[in-house]
């Protein structure tokens, strides 16, 4: 974060920025599963778990479901309360938190990350992108 914003790059704010939030994310992800007895619901830690074994794959409800023997209302409300997203959105932020990696530390092309993170096309990919990140992907990779 630190190099990211003293760097000249036009960027610099917004990828340190970015580097912040998914530290964040991951800490507080960390620390409510495993501090001083917290923990997520065991419904949730399941559906987790379970997108992150899987997030390269197409992920349904119903996957979803069969996997913590609950209803998909049931599933969206612990979802939301705990995550505070919807179980796709979750699915959709973790496959571009993944991508995010791959752009930061490979010279794989857009299309070859969508598809390896999980993403149906490289024009859905960019898409979601650009909405949860503020930029498209290359631009992204370009101010790396």
């Amino acid at each position: 974060m630190h190099e990211a914003l003293h760097s000249d790059s036009l960027f610099g704010n917004y990828r340190a920025s970015g580097y912040l939030y998914d530290f964040l994310i991951e800490f507080y992800r960390i620390i409510s599963s495993k501090s001083q007895g917290v923990s997520f619901n065991p419904t949730i830690q399941k559906a987790v778990d379970y997108i992150n074994c899987n997030f390269t794959r197409q992920i349904t409800m119903e996957d979803l479901c069969d996997v913590c023997r609950v209803s998909k209302q049931h599933l969206c409300l612990l979802f939301r309360t705990t995550l505070h997203a919807r179980p796709m959105e979750y699915i959709t932020k973790r496959r571009l938190q993944a991508a995010k990696e791959l752009l930061n530390v490979s010279q794989m092309t857009i299309e070859s990350i969508a598809e390896e993170t999980g993403f149906c096309t490289a024009s859905y990919f960019c898409k979601m992108f650009k909405r949860y990140e503020g930029m498209t992907p290359l631009n992204f990779k370009k101010m790396l």
